[in-house]
């Protein structure tokens, strides 16, 4: 009998590292695959990055428009009693063996707490991860009440791990795997920029920054300053931009605008979402990694991509050698901006391997081919 799995998404970030397992169980005999898609998928914030999904030719069984297309945080809780009853009925109708949720956002929270209820096993990607902001985050507390609700984990660092065995999980429940971001990129063949100018033109020929930046849950009201600050000392050292939208969190809009203020720029290629290949590419040529996005913290050191975070969002998370963490001030981004560019020492001591190797896909199938009875996956217990 195949094992059902159900698998929820939410944004097109989460798929992004979700992608690599998917295609996994989706050529096994011994799985059955299900997505739910949710959220900013169904937006236009990423271009509708949900018809992503459906080329990828996965088995879609349901889609919620939940999502207030809205920049406040009573919104966002309205969007999540929107989801939590939407996907109870998609649990009854699917009936899976699991739910496998991913990260920090809304979407895994709301599945675990609904399958949960409904005695079916959840199955929770990058739990035990940290982050320490100054002045806090909401994802830290969702991240760990995810794993609290969940079952069965799938870590991505040996320190997640251990960190999840102190929050009174059974070691038995937890698996180190790594991160799929790297399974895509390892995977993702390599182009040559005459085909990225085909979609993104001709500033992919000179050098460029890609810049990432999200809001942060408790600096809602800097997100505007902080992304004009980067684009000003990008543009100042004659970089040319390649900037994508950030994530459905509470202050995007503010940073939306800044985007359109600058978007008419020559030296600035603003997107809505790319293409996997296209991205993947675009960042193998990048100078370098500008924003607060966990990408710089879990995918470019495979890439060997300097990154500049800036700001307090994923302080405190393990991080390679590939990373400069900069307070949002202009001389002090100017400066470490150079260190980047020119400084070969910085470039040569950049590791490869801090969150995985690239087969998590290969890894994760063989733990779920192999979990112990639905009984007993079910009767968790504290060990504190």
């Amino acid at each position: 009998m195949k094992i059902k799995l159900l698998v929820l998404t939410g944004i097109r970030s989460e798929y992004d590292l979700l992608y690599p397992l998917l295609k996994e169980v989706n050529n096994s005999k011994d799985f059955e695959l299900g997505i739910v898609i949710s959220g900013a998928h169904l937006t236009p914030l990423h271009n509708y990055s949900f018809q992503q999904i459906e080329k990828d030719g996965f088995n879609i069984v349901g889609k919620i428009d939940n999502l207030f297309f809205s920049n406040t945080t009573s919104a966002k809780v309205k969007s999540t009693g929107i989801l939590l009853q939407s996907l109870s009925e998609i649990l009854c109708n699917f009936n899976p063996d699991y739910l496998v949720v991913l990260g920090d956002r809304e979407e895994p929270v709301i599945g675990a707490l609904a399958a949960t209820y409904m005695n079916i096993p959840v199955i929770h990607i990058a739990g035990g991860d940290h982050t320490n902001p100054e002045f806090g985050d909401v994802d830290e507390q969702i991240r760990h009440a995810t794993s609290k609700l969940s079952h069965i984990h799938l870590v991505m660092h040996e320190a997640h791990k251990q960190r999840l065995i102190k929050m009174g999980e059974e070691e038995w429940r937890i698996f180190v795997v790594g991160n799929g971001g790297i399974d895509r990129i390892r995977e993702t063949k390599k182009l040559k920029k005459e085909n990225l100018a085909i979609t993104l033109g001709d500033n992919i020929y000179n050098d460029y920054a890609v810049v990432i930046y999200h809001p942060l849950s408790s600096e809602i009201n800097e997100a505007s300053r902080d992304i004009k600050l980067i684009l000003d000392v990008l543009l100042e050292s004659g970089l040319k931009v390649f900037i994508g939208n950030p994530n459905s969190d509470p202050g995007y809009e503010n940073i939306l605008e800044v985007i359109q203020e600058y978007s008419s720029n020559p030296y600035i290629y603003p997107y809505s979402n790319l293409d996997r290949e296209l991205f993947v590419n675009l960042l193998r040529y990048s100078k370098v990694l500008v924003g607060n996005s966990s990408l710089g913290i879990l995918e470019a050191p495979y890439l060997k991509l300097p990154v500049i975070n800036v700001g307090e969002r994923q302080k405190g998370r393990i991080s390679g050698n590939n990373i400069e963490f900069v307070k949002a001030e202009f001389n002090e981004l100017k400066k470490s901006l150079e260190t980047v560019l020119s400084n070969s020492e910085f470039n040569d001591k950049i590791n490869q391997f801090v969150y995985g190797d690239g087969y998590m896909a290969k890894k994760t199938i063989e733990i779920l081919r192999n979990l112990p009875s639905k009984e007993k996956i079910l009767a968790k217990k504290n060990t504190y």
